[in-house]
């Protein structure tokens, strides 16, 4: 009785451990997780959702209605008992992390028992897109970790025959709808292949009673989002970036995957997880095929409906194909269908090398992400620029400067530039007045360097399809710059507006 207990607290124990660590400073952060948190705090502290630095972008300094409200929300509650930081925004999603391991732990404990589940979500604490993602107010462990509280429910449901497994199935599908379109894939995904391969009782009260628990959470904000579209700046198709679905599929999925199995140096591990997916087809249980299908339909699913080709996307399948590693090392051990069972050499020489390349590979990530970044702390380049602006200046510059809103006045920043003419583009940022601007490496809203890599030593020459440039370039004198080691080169301007009449593209 106190074996499953003792696992779920081990779990439990080391997630928040690895979690908490350097929480402000590990990783590096990054432009998106700004992006969610600010929503948050304006809502915390003005009591609206709306953007409080994007302007256009339909219209989302007005209202906000993208379906992806839940962090928002989270943040919202963190920042009104702990004010806004860093640290606090990524709080909520090391929360979410333990949720996640301990449904994971859960469900795999169910099909495979204590002790595989137990390993099942050691390999996923110490995974290293698990570690990120649980690391970042970014929404990937928001609808992962209620993903597999999804999952749990699903399987309880076809269990027992609950009315309240499917009720509750609906409610949390709700609210991984509200975090991002991809938590409404990962959903289906998973719907899909239990009820394909662990379908016990009849679907029509499953579906009965998840669609009332679905539709509770959905439909505010439904009504929220047509209350919101009646002011004509207010575009849902324009938040949601519909047009834009048609431009990635192939060459954006192969730069996906490449990015998210950390090719050319992942090979090792990939080649495992890899075999892992493929075995699990192979004289194995409903189980094992229910985890390979919810893979293989996220993954094919995902890039007729995502208008990014990022690899944290696939962060909610991670979970799946930890689970399906150690399942890969147990029945190499065990099953005599996968490997004679009088080669006992073969079998331990083969199970060793895999736990080690995947412990090896995990650990020496995050052992390096610590080391390197443990430093990396943007307040500190915040409070740089705020020495030099003062309090009552406007600042243009990377939506990351959000972080210093309580040292200046920052924004809005138009986001979605490159849909404007040079001089239109110029004319919505002179109307603000600004009265300085900071200049980084950083292409564009783009981010920091990704993972550890060193930022570059010098700025390099104007960029003529960088609006921030053409900020600095025409209408800017530098006043000061300095270097930080992990966000590189940063320039600040003082800004003149005195004529714009003569800004061209590529002069």
């Amino acid at each position: 009785m106190l074996g499953w207990k003792r696992d779920i607290a081990f779990l439990v124990v080391l997630q928040l451990v690895l979690g908490l660590a350097y929480l402000g400073t590990v990783p590096r952060i990054h432009v998106d997780e700004v992006w969610d948190s600010s929503l948050g705090y304006n809502l915390a502290n003005a009591g609206s959702l709306k953007h409080p630095f994007v302007e256009g972008f339909g219209g989302m300094d007005i209202h906000f209605v993208q379906n992806r409200v839940v962090l928002p929300l989270v943040c919202a509650a963190i920042f009104k008992v702990a004010g806004y930081s860093i640290t606090a925004s990524r709080v909520g999603s090391v929360l979410f992390g333990v949720l996640a391991v301990v449904s994971l732990y859960a469900v795999m404990r169910r099909w495979f028992g204590e002790k595989q589940g137990f390993f099942m979500g050691l390999a996923t604490v110490i995974s290293p897109w698990f570690f990120e993602a649980s690391r970042r107010a970014r929404p990937e462990i928001c609808y992962t970790a209620l993903a597999l509280v999804f999952l749990w429910l699903m399987v309880a449901y076809f269990d027992s025959g609950s009315r309240r497994s499917a009720f509750f199935a609906g409610v949390i599908a709700g609210l991984s709808a509200l975090t991002h379109p991809s938590g409404l894939i990962i959903i289906f995904s998973i719907s899909l292949a239990v009820i394909i391969w662990c379908r016990t009782k009849p679907i029509v009260r499953l579906t009965q009673w998840g669609c009332v628990g679905f539709l509770l959470v959905i439909l505010p904000y439904v009504i929220y989002v047509f209350w919101a579209i009646r002011d004509p700046q207010v575009s849902f198709a324009e938040q949601m970036q519909v047009g834009m679905l048609h431009k990635l599929l192939l060459r954006g999925e192969i730069n996906r995957w490449k990015s998210f199995l950390r090719w050319p140096d992942g090979v090792p591990l990939t080649i495992i997880i890899l075999a892992s997916w493929i075995l699990a087809w192979h004289r194995s249980t409903v189980a094992d095929k229910t985890i390979a299908t919810i893979i293989a339909l996220f993954s094919l699913i995902l890039p007729f409906a995502t208008v990014s080709p990022t690899a944290r996307y696939l962060a909610a399948i991670t979970p799946f194909f930890c689970a399906l590693v150690v399942r890969l090392v147990w029945r190499v051990m065990t099953d005599k269908g996968i490997v004679r069972q009088n080669w006992h050499k073969f079998r331990f020489a083969i199970s060793a090398c895999t736990v080690f390349i995947y412990l090896s590979t995990c650990l020496t990530f995050i052992g390096l992400m610590f080391y390197c970044l443990r430093g990396a702390d943007f307040t500190k380049v915040v409070n740089r620029v705020a020495s030099v602006v003062g309090p009552d200046s406007r600042v243009y510059g990377n939506p990351l400067f959000w972080v210093g809103h309580d040292q200046y006045k920052y924004g809005p920043y138009l986001i979605n530039y490159e849909e404007f003419l040079l001089k239109d583009a110029i004319k919505i940022i002179r109307k603000h007045h600004f009265d300085y601007a900071v200049r980084t490496v950083w292409f564009g809203a783009g981010a920091p360097s990704a993972g550890i890599a060193q930022p570059p030593r010098s700025m390099p020459n104007f960029r003529d399809d960088c609006l921030d440039d053409w900020v600095c370039r025409k209408f800017g004198t530098k006043i000061g710059e300095f270097y930080d080691p992990y966000y590189g080169p940063i320039e600040i301007y003082k800004l003149r507006w005195d004529d714009y009449s003569e800004i061209r593209m590529g002069k």
